[in-house]
């Protein structure tokens, strides 16, 4: 099975990476964005949508996907972008009882 030049076969150490990136992402930047007086549901999707963005970045284009390529990796970083933060609006306004609640 030829595998995708665009999304790479993620390893553990990928997910390891990326769940670390996200867990303290998560505890570090929602305080801040606290204190400039946004809601906790905000801070709690921006928070969770820039440290999965990060993390998707980091794992598809330096750990799991390494190449030379800079049109591939501006692309992996699109799409680094629009999956975190599309999967935090998934978890905070979906599915943390907000829209649906």
């Amino acid at each position: 099975m030829e595998q995708s030049r665009l999304i790479p076969r993620i390893s553990p150490k990928g997910v390891f990476v990326f769940m670390m990136i996200l867990f303290f992402g998560m505890l570090l930047l929602s305080i801040p964005l606290k204190y400039i007086h946004l809601s906790e549901t905000m801070s709690a999707f921006l928070s969770a949508g820039i440290s999965a963005a990060i993390g998707i970045g980091i794992v598809l284009t330096k750990i799991d996907g390494k190449t030379t390529d800079k049109r591939l990796n501006r692309q992996r970083i699109r799409i680094a972008i629009i999956v975190g933060f599309a999967t935090s609006a998934l978890m905070t306004f979906v599915f943390g009882g907000d829209l649906l609640g």
